[in-house]
């Protein structure tokens, strides 16, 4: 009987084998990919939709600019919200201003300029709620442009209607057989979409008087008759006499990773990941002219500054590679031998704003920091205000407008013992 016994499991057991292996061979492994398509446009349709229309909620805050009783409000790649905000208490959305692949803007009397994608754009804001386009200066942000071809060079004429332009994506899902013994990978997550990076880059009533106010994070700025607006690694500069027919004038090589712009007279402050360079544009508002750097550790790098210190917010943010979380107050009294006064830990400081002494932090999850300043080497907390996740502030005559994760906040600080909120739209 055991033998017997013992003969059936040396049977059973290959047998079984072999039905297990054989069933495994017959499933059938697959995996899905999510495949991404470009949608084009012809330039010239494409510039056409680059105009106000009806005013559209507000999903997602980028940049801010005030000018006079307007706020103007970027919603990244989409274009440019416009708020009333004659009444803090009740800002009203009048209009938006559609302008796919905007990230920036700069305001001067009645003068919108904007990026749309490669090309600058001026906008007649004279009808805040009726925002006309006026030129198109193109390829003048290369490495923003997604649809020229060759080394253009910057504002060269194009014929908009035989260049195509990305307008948006659509998506598919894919499934396909898949061999979990083959090396082969597919790249950018999808098969044969090898070279869709390529293809995506290569194919082609109410005036407004007043310069307006950027927040922090800002890359465009105006000095007089001069537009400056940093790159990736460049800052370029752009004649504004005629305001509706800005002229290139300039590019000035930075460094690398450059973040923002902040404008001090006739002085220009622009921030890096590892440091903030000054140029000065008296003698030549055309090419600017580099003073010198001061270095910091790595980390993005909001800038502004008064006459006699520079403030730099750094976060371990890791789009800048950053290892630090702290405010430096630079002594820039001799911007040639720029030096650091002092250094206050924070949790993740992005934008800030200067109002007299009043200095203006947003420290991220922790709120937005109100300090006195009137001793750099002794910054005293007069209001933590943590009702959002704060990004950028600009701070004046009484009311700090904070851009935040969720909205946008408006404070009144004109009694500092009774700082509040004013409205949140």
């Amino acid at each position: 009987m055991k033998k017997q016994t013992r003969f059936l499991i040396h049977l059973c057991l290959p047998l079984g084998m072999i039905f297990l292996f054989s069933g495994c061979m017959k499933d059938k492994v697959t995996k899905t990919y999510t495949i991404s398509t470009p949608i084009y446009e012809v330039l010239s349709q494409f510039r056409e939709s680059v105009r106000s229309q009806d005013p559209v909620a507000v999903q997602s805050i980028g940049k801010i600019t005030v000018a006079g009783k307007y706020i103007f409000l970027s919603e990244v790649m989409k274009g440019i919200h416009v708020i009333d905000n004659s009444n803090p208490a009740s800002p009203k959305n009048i209009s938006f201003i559609n302008i796919p692949g905007n990230e920036d803007m700069a305001i001067e009397g009645n003068t919108l300029y904007a990026d749309a994608y490669g090309d600058l754009v001026s906008f007649d804001i004279s009808d805040p709620t009726h925002v006309v386009a006026k030129n198109f200066l193109a390829n003048v942000f290369p490495d923003h442009s997604n649809y020229f071809l060759g080394n253009m060079l910057p504002g060269a004429k194009i014929n908009p209607d035989s260049v195509n332009v990305i307008v948006g994506w659509s998506t598919r899902d894919t499934t396909v057989d898949y061999n979990p013994n083959q090396n082969v990978f597919p790249m950018f997550g999808a098969p044969g979409c090898g070279n869709c990076a390529f293809q995506a880059a290569a194919s082609p009533n109410s005036s407004i008087s007043t310069v307006g106010t950027n927040g922090s994070l800002a890359r465009f700025s105006i000095i007089g008759n001069y537009l400056y607006a940093v790159g990736t690694s460049t800052l370029s500069t752009f004649n504004i006499s005629h305001p509706f027919a800005p002229a290139f004038s300039s590019n000035v090589t930075v460094d690398w990773h450059v973040e923002t712009i902040y404008p001090l007279k006739d002085k220009l402050f622009v921030g890096t990941n590892n440091g903030m360079y000054m140029y000065d544009v008296t003698a030549s508002p055309g090419n600017p002219t580099l003073i010198s750097q001061f270095t910091h550790v790595r980390g993005c790098d909001p800038v502004i500054a008064d006459d006699h210190y520079a403030y730099v917010t750094l976060n371990d943010s890791s789009a800048c590679l950053g290892i630090s979380n702290e405010l430096q107050i630079v002594d820039i009294q001799d911007l040639n031998n720029a030096s650091l006064v002092k250094a206050y830990p924070l949790s993740h400081p992005i934008g800030l704003s200067k109002d007299g002494n009043h200095l203006f932090v947003c420290d991220r999850q922790a709120g937005l920091i109100i300090y006195d300043a009137s001793n750099v080497n002794n910054l005293t907390v007069i209001k933590l205000l943590n009702d959002g996740v704060f990004n950028d502030v600009v701070a004046e005559n009484g009311l700090a407008i904070v851009v935040a994760a969720d909205g946008l906040y408006q404070y009144d600080y004109s009694d500092l013992n009774n700082i509040h909120l004013v409205s949140k739209l």
